[in-house]
């Protein structure tokens, strides 16, 4: 298999959105850290052939690969993923051990983005699509939805990708953030309550027939957010409210109601994967399951 060369790519001059329609549909993308290669393919399917959704809705790393989506990046996020899955800085439990984050803001969200491989975030400032976060609120036990104004506008994107346990607490306008996963693991709900539209386009990143087990470490959850039983509730019973969101999903998907898009098969890479092949593995059948799936998809567009 022959992978990126990421001592090569060169980052896109311009937004591969600029003169392009967009579609009146809604764009959501489940969470999964490393899983979310699969998205990532997707999405750069999407891209290549001038699918943009004016409105996307993203968990944790689908808000990150819905960012560079929104910011026209083609191969951005599979790129980044590739070039830094082994460096220590970018997503560890090293991190967590020095600074309490698996994911280390200043070298993700600055070094990154300001120098290493710069970012013209006016791609993302000037995109006619726009990018809705999901976190959670662990006070409220519910989550948290935000527009994002700006493409420096990433603290939200961390908040909604710091993993409980292994994250601190993201403090913002007021509120006490975490991992949007916890609340709402994939917003479909929330995208057609909008109003926005009646398409729905939802990419998921475990196979259609997954089911999600009881969280093996509430004891240490319980303790550690003792002072928000809002949430501790939330982490508990969340595997009812994801397996239940999975059946309605695919319900809808068979009702036309929107259109779901999962892996073919069990994904088996990593939450923080470190082998490069698996990564781009699974980058490729997103970008190939997109295409097989694409003519379905554009039926569904056009009714």
């Amino acid at each position: 298999m022959k992978l990126i060369d990421t001592d090569s790519v060169q980052l896109n001059e311009k937004a591969a959105y600029v003169g392009k329609p967009t579609v009146n549909a809604n764009l959501v993308l489940e969470g999964g850290a490393m899983r979310c290669m699969f998205t990532a393919g997707v999405l750069d399917y999407f891209m290549d052939n001038d699918l943009w959704c004016e409105t996307v809705i993203g968990v944790s790393a689908g808000a990150l690969s819905g960012y560079n989506y929104v910011a026209g990046e083609v191969g951005r996020t599979c790129y980044l993923n590739m070039k830094y899955c082994n460096d220590p800085q970018y997503l560890s439990m090293r991190n967590f051990a020095l600074t309490g984050n698996a994911i280390r803001e200043d070298y993700m969200f600055d070094e990154i983005p300001n120098n290493l491989d710069p970012l013209n975030y006016s791609h993302f400032d000037e995109s006619p699509m726009k990018l809705i976060t999901v976190a959670s609120n662990i006070e409220l036990g519910e989550a948290d939805y935000h527009v994002m104004e700006n493409g420096r506008d990433t603290r939200y994107l961390l908040a909604s990708a710091s993993i409980p346990l292994v994250s601190q607490i993201i403090e913002l306008d007021g509120k006490k953030l975490l991992d949007g996963g916890s609340c709402d693991s994939v917003p479909v709900t929330y995208s057609r309550l909008l109003g926005n539209t009646d398409k729905h386009i939802v990419v998921l990143t475990h196979h259609a027939d997954f089911v999600k087990r009881p969280n093996r470490v509430m004891p240490l959850a319980n303790r550690v957010y003792s002072d928000y039983p809002l949430f501790v509730e939330r982490l508990e019973y969340r595997h009812y409210e994801y397996n239940r969101l999975y059946r309605m999903i695919r319900r809808l998907h068979d009702e036309g109601v929107i259109f779901a898009i999962f892996p073919p098969e069990p994904v088996e890479v990593a939450n923080m994967e470190k082998d490069p092949a698996k990564l781009f593995a699974l980058y490729e059948q997103g970008y190939a399951h997109a295409a097989e799936q694409w003519d379905a998809l554009s039926a569904y567009l056009a009714r």
